[in-house]
C-alpha cells in the first residue's frame, strides 16, 4: 500500500504555489465565476443568510455526543452514511471560517471526529456506506457505492485546509485510499461500487453527470488514473426542451445526483454538467408552472408520509429545500422566491416534538396535502448549507476545496477533458431575469366533474426480455407469461411499446392480471413502469395476489418524472427476486404464470 505521510510544511508550500501559479495563469477567460448577488433584495438576502445560519444550528445539534458522529436525523441513535459525514466535516469547517461558530470549538469538535473515524476498519482506504454510529456496518460489508463514498474524503480535504493542525492525520487517511481499485484500465472506466467482501470492483460505469465527480478529481490528482478516464464516462444525453441534459437525469436522484460536486468544484459553467444541472433546474421550474403547482424543487428526499425515496423515484407533489439550494447559484431569484414562498408555507416551523428550535426550513413538503416532514436530514440540510454558503460567500467551499494541492493538480490535468464556456453563465441570467410566475399559494383540487378518458393497451405487441426463462403467448388478446424455475433468474421483465399516450391528466391505471400455478402462498410484488422516449420513467410496486384479479392504480402512487413532458412511451413490468434498491419489493415465487388480461390507462380531461 501506497502511502505518503505529507507534513503541514509541504502542505502549506504546495497550496501557496499552486494558488500563485492559478493567479499568475488567470485570465478574464477563464477566471472562476462568482454568485451574482445583486439581483437580490436586501431582504432576500438577509432571509438566505438567516436560514443559512439556522440550517447550520440543526447540523451542529444532531451530531452523536460520544463519537461526533453526525447522525441521520434530528433523533438520537441510529446510523449514518459516508456521504452525511464528508457533508458535516466541510459544514462545520466553513462555518467556523466564515464565523458562524468560532474556530477553536469547532476545531475541537473536528478533532473529537477524527479520532473517531480513524477507528473505522477500513479496506484498502474504503468502508461500508452505512455504519452504525459504534462503527459496525449497519448492512454488512456489501458494496461500498462510490457516489455516496467520494463526498466523505472532499470534506476531510476541505477540512486540511481549514485546520492544519490536522493535515498530517488528514493526510495520512487520504494517502491511504487505493483508488486503483475503482478503475478498469482495460475500459478505461472508473467502476460505480466496490464490494468489500470479495475486494473486487463492482458495476461498472460512471455516468458523467452524476455524484462521484469529486472522486475522478482525487483519483487523476493521486495519479491512480489518467486524465483521459474524463472520455470513458457514460456520456449519453438527452435533446429537451429545456436543452441538453446528461444522463440519469430525473433517475436516481435528481438534483441531488447532478449537483452535489459542483459544492465542491465549479462547473456551473462546464459542458456536460453545468448544463445538465442548469437545464434539469429548468425543467424542474416549468414543469411545476404547468401543473400549477405553488413550488418546485425535486430531490431524492425523506416523504413526510413514507420513507426515503430511491432512484430518483419522488411523488411529483413532494418538494424538498435542498433542491432549490443546490440551484441558487444558477438561478438566484427564482430559488430565492421560491424557497420564502416554502416559509410562508410554514416550512420553517419547528416539527411537535422539536418545539422553540430553529433548524431552517424542514426536509420536504406534500404540496397535496399541505404538509411539512417531521424530519430534519443531515444529508439535506449539509447540501442545503454548503449551498447557500457559496452563494452568499463567492464560492468558499469551492474556494477551499480547490486550493488543496491534490485537488488543483487533478483539475489541472484534467483542464483539456473540462470545456468552461460563458455561454452558460449567460443563458442561467437570462432565464433567471424572466417574471417569476405566480402560482396559487396551494393546489388546487380534482374536479370531481372531469370526464374520463379510457385507452385500452394492445398486448399483442408484449414481449419479454428473457426468452430462454419465460415462456410468453398470446391469445385472444390476453399474455400468458410462464416460468417453470428450471433455470436460476434474479430479475424477469415483460415490455410493450405505447402509441405516444400523454398522460398529463392520469387518474389511474387499472390492470387486470390473474396468478397462477404459483409455488407460494403469497406471489410478492412486481414493479411497474411508465417510460417516456428518453428511459426517464414513472414506477410503482405492485403487491400480486392469487386470489386478486383487478387492480386499480390511482397516479397519485406512481412516483417519477418524465423528460418529454407526459408523453407516454413504454410500459415494462419487472419481476425482482433480489432487487437491489429495493429489497423488501420482492418477488417471491420461481415458478408461476402470470395471465395479463388488460391494461388500461384513465386519464381525467
Amino acid at each position: 500500500m501506497r502511502i505518503l505521510f505529507i507534513t503541514i510544511l509541504s502542505l502549506a508550500l504546495n497550496a501557496w504555489s499552486v494558488a500563485n501559479a492559478a493567479k499568475e495563469n488567470e485570465t478574464e477567460e477563464t477566471a472562476r465565476p462568482v454568485s451574482n448577488r445583486s439581483v437580490l433584495e436586501e431582504d432576500q438576502l438577509e432571509f438566505l443568510h438567516r436560514l443559512m445560519k439556522d440550517t447550520f444550528t440543526f447540523i451542529d445539534y444532531a451530531c452523536d455526543p460520544e463519537s461526533g458522529l453526525p447522525q441521520n436525523t434530528q433523533d438520537r441513535g441510529g446510523f449514518t452514511n459516508s456521504t452525511p459525514i464528508g457533508l458535516y466535516i466541510a459544514s462545520l469547517a466553513v462555518a467556523a471560517r466564515i464565523g458562524i461558530v468560532e474556530d477553536r470549538e469547532a476545531a475541537e469538535k473536528f478533532g473529537k471526529l477524527l479520532n473517531t473515524l480513524e477507528k473505522i476498519k477500513y479496506k484498502h482506504g474504503f468502508f461500508p456506506n452505512f455504519i452504525n454510529l459504534d462503527l459496525t456496518p449497519t448492512w454488512g460489508e456489501g458494496v461500498m457505492i462510490i457516489s455516496d463514498y467520494n463526498i466523505y474524503p472532499a470534506g476531510l480535504i476541505v477540512a486540511r485546509q481549514v485546520w492544519p493542525q490536522y493535515a498530517e492525520r488528514i493526510g495520512a487517511y487520504l494517502d491511504s485510499i487505493q483508488w486503483e481499485r475503482l478503475y478498469n484500465q482495460q475500459a478505461n472506466k472508473v467502476v460505480a461500487g466496490y464490494d468489500l467482501a470479495t475486494e473486487k470492483a463492482a458495476l461498472n460505469g460512471l455516468w458523467l453527470a452524476s455524484d462521484a465527480r469529486c472522486a475522478v478529481v482525487m483519483m487523476i490528482g493521486s495519479g491512480a488514473v489518467p486524465a483521459q478516464v474524463w472520455e470513458g464516462m457514460i456520456l449519453d444525453s438527452m435533446e429537451t426542451k429545456t436543452g441538453r441534459i446528461y444522463q440519469p437525469g430525473f433517475g436516481f436522484g435528481v438534483t441531488y445526483i447532478a449537483a452535489i460536486t459542483g459544492l465542491f468544484m465549479n462547473e456551473r459553467d462546464t459542458d456536460g454538467v453545468g448544463e445538465t444541472v442548469g437545464n434539469l433546474g429548468w425543467y424542474q421550474y416549468q414543469f411545476s408552472r404547468r401543473r400549477g403547482f405553488p413550488l418546485w424543487g425535486w430531490s431524492n428526499c425523506m416523504l413526510p408520509e413514507g420513507g426515503y425515496t430511491v432512484g430518483g423515484y419522488i411523488p411529483e407533489w413532494d418538494v424538498t429545500p435542498h433542491a432549490l439550494a443546490l440551484l441558487i447559484d444558477y438561478y438566484p431569484r427564482h430559488v430565492t422566491a421560491a424557497l420564502m414562498r416554502m416559509k410562508e408555507l410554514g416550512g420553517d416551523a419547528p416539527p411537535e416534538r422539536n418545539k422553540g428550535v430553529q433548524w431552517g426550513l424542514r426536509g420536504c413538503y406534500d404540496m397535496r396535502k399541505d404538509k411539512w416532514g417531521d424530519l430534519h436530514l443531515q444529508l439535506e440540510q449539509g447540501m442545503m448549507f454548503l449551498a447557500l454558503a457559496n452563494y452568499l460567500h463567492d464560492g468558499i467551499v469551492r474556494k477551499i476545496f480547490e486550493s488543496d494541492p491534490l485537488i488543483a493538480k487533478g483539475l489541472e490535468l484534467s483542464k483539456p477533458h473540462i470545456k468552461h464556456d460563458p455561454k452558460w453563465l449567460k443563458r442561467w441570467e437570462e432565464r433567471d431575469t424572466q417574471p417569476i410566475i405566480e402560482t396559487p399559494l396551494r393546489m388546487a383540487a380534482a374536479r370531481e366533474n372531469a370526464r374520463e378518458v379510457v385507452t385500452s393497451l394492445d398486448l399483442a405487441g408484449m414481449h419479454t426480455y428473457q426468452p430462454g426463462i419465460v415462456t410468453l403467448s398470446h391469445k385472444d388478446g390476453v399474455s400468458i407469461l410462464t416460468v417453470k424455475g428450471e433455470k436460476a433468474w434474479k430479475q424477469l421483465g415483460l415490455g410493450l411499446a405505447v402509441p405516444s399516450l400523454d398522460i398529463a391528466h392520469l387518474d389511474r391505471l387499472e390492470l387486470a392480471i390473474e396468478v397462477l400455478d404459483c409455488d407460494v402462498a403469497e406471489p410478492g410484488y412486481v414493479r411497474l413502469l411508465l417510460l417516456d422516449k428518453f428511459n426517464q420513467s414513472r414506477m410503482v410496486h405492485l403487491e400480486l395476489k392469487k386470489d386478486k384479479k383487478v387492480y386499480k392504480i390511482p397516479a397519485r402512487d406512481i412516483y417519477g418524472f418524465f423528460l418529454d413532458d407526459d408523453v407516454f412511451e413504454y410500459l415494462a413490468i419487472h419481476i425482482d427476486s433480489a432487487p437491489a434498491f429495493f429489497p423488501w419489493f420482492k418477488f417471491k415465487s420461481k415458478e408461476f404464470s402470470l395471465v395479463v388480461k388488460s391494461i388500461k390507462v384513465v386519464t381525467k380531461q
